[in-house]
C-alpha cells in the first residue's frame, strides 16, 4: 500500500484526496449530465450517497450500488495481499468490491465528478486502502509492474472516443461530435491494452468485460448500445462509419469484437493465456457466466427477468427470444453469439 502511494506521490499532484495528471485538462463520461452531476455533488453532505441517489436519480441506484455488477470479479480469485487497478472506475461499484478483498486499489477515471462521488462512498464504507486518479485513459500510466490485477469493465469500446460523453444526450443528431484526429480505433484500443499489460506484475491478470460484436440479437431487433444504430456492431467498419456519419455527423469508433477477435487483440497486447466466458444476460449484471470451451458441460439457462407487459408484440418478441436462446445456446452451444464476454487474460510469469 505504501509502495503504490509513494509512486503516485512522485507522479501526480494530490488535491483533497484526489490525484491529478497535471497535463490532463478535463474529460467527461457519465450517465448523468454535467448539470445533474453538480446537483448530486452539492447534496452529498446532507445524507448518505445511497439515499441521495435514490432520492434524486433513482434510475441509477442499481448501476451504482447493486452487488450483482461485481459477480464476475470472482473469476479473478482476488487475494488479500494483492494490489489492483480499475480503469474507468466511474462511481466505484467494482472498485469497492475489490478494495474489500485486496490490499489496495487504484481507481482511475477521466471524470473528476465521478471520483468526488467515490470519495464519499469510500468514507461511508470505511475503506482507506483506495487511491483515486483523474487522468486520460488514452494516455500511458507510468506504473509499470505495479498491479496484480486490472479491471477493464465496459471501457475498452469507449477508449477511442475523444469527446465528452453525456449518455442522455449522446444520440442526439449533432455535428458537434467530431474526433480531433484521424486514427484507427482498433490501434488505440490495442495501445491501451498494452499499457494495461505493462502495468501488471509478472503473472498478473486482466478482467476484461465487453459486449459481443456478434450478439445474435444485433442481427434482429437490438441496436448497438454505443451508437444507437441497427446493425452497426457487426457490419464492416467502413460501412458502420458511413452510417454513423450520415446519421449523427460523427464517426463510428466504439469497436466491439467477436470471441476470436477479442482473444487475438489481448494476445497482441502481450497476454499469454486467455480464459473466455459468455455472460448472461450481459456483463453488467452477470447472472450466468459460462466458460467457453469445446469440452465444457453446457449448463445454459435463461436468466432474463422482465416486467410483465400487456403489449402483445413485446410478449411475442420475448417468446421468440426465449426459443432462440434455447436453440442457439443450449442445443447448439453457439456461445460465439452470446450477448457479452468476460475474459481473464494472464501475463506470463516471465
Amino acid at each position: 500500500m505504501k509502495e503504490l502511494r509513494s509512486k503516485l506521490d512522485k507522479l501526480y499532484e494530490n488535491v483533497d484526496g484526489l490525484y491529478y495528471n497535471k497535463s490532463f485538462s478535463k474529460g467527461y463520461w457519465s450517465n448523468l449530465s454535467k448539470k445533474e452531476q453538480t446537483v448530486l455533488l452539492r447534496n452529498l453532505e446532507r445524507d448518505s450517497t445511497r439515499n441521495i441517489v435514490n432520492k434524486l436519480f433513482p434510475r441509477f441506484g442499481k448501476i451504482i450500488f447493486d452487488p450483482m455488477r461485481a459477480v464476475g470479479l470472482r473469476l479473478l480469485e482476488i487475494k488479500e495481499h494483492e494490489v489492483g487497478i480499475d480503469y474507468g472506475c466511474m462511481w466505484g461499484n467494482l472498485l469497492i468490491y475489490c478494495a474489500k478483498n485486496c490490499r489496495s486499489m487504484l481507481g482511475v477515471d477521466q471524470t473528476r465528478e465521478s471520483l468526488e462521488f467515490v470519495k464519499y462512498r469510500l468514507k461511508e464504507e470505511n475503506l482507506y486502502n483506495c487511491y483515486l486518479l483523474n487522468t486520460n485513459l488514452r494516455e500511458s500510466l507510468p506504473l509499470k509492474g505495479t498491479f496484480d490485477f486490472a479491471i477493464v469493465n465496459g471501457v475498452l469500446e469507449w477508449i477511442p472516443d475523444e469527446n465528452d460523453v453525456e449518455l442522455n444526450a449522446l444520440f442526439r443528431k449533432s455535428k458537434s461530435f467530431i474526433n480531433k484526429h484521424s486514427y484507427n480505433p482498433k490501434l488505440v484500443q490495442l495501445e491501451f491494452l498494452r499499457m494495461v499489460y505493462s502495468n501488471l506484475k509478472p503473472g498478473g491478470k486482466l478482467y476484461l468485460a465487453i459486449e459481443n460484436r456478434y450478439d445474435y440479437q444485433y442481427f434482429l431487433w437490438k441496436k448497438d448500445p454505443h451508437s444507437n444504430l441497427f446493425y452497426a456492431a457487426f457490419l464492416p467498419r467502413r460501412i458502420a462509419n458511413l452510417i454513423s456519419n450520415a446519421w449523427y455527423g460523427r464517426p463510428y469508433v466504439n469497436y466491439l469484437y467477436s470471441i476470436n477477435e477479442l482473444e487475438q487483440l489481448t494476445k497482441a497486447a502481450g497476454f499469454a493465456e486467455v480464459e473466455k466466458y459468455a455472460a448472461f444476460p450481459d456483463y453488467r449484471y452477470p447472472q450466468k457466466i459460462i466458460p467457453v470451451q469445446t469440452n465444457m458441460e453446457n449448463n445454459f439457462k435463461s436468466v432474463y427477468k422482465l416486467r410483465p407487459t400487456h403489449n402483445i408484440l413485446k410478449r411475442g418478441a420475448r417468446k421468440i427470444r426465449k426459443i432462440l436462446d434455447w436453440v442457439i445456446y443450449k442445443k447448439l452451444g453457439l456461445f460465439s453469439l452470446a450477448p457479452s464476454f468476460i475474459y481473464i487474460a494472464r501475463k506470463s510469469e516471465n
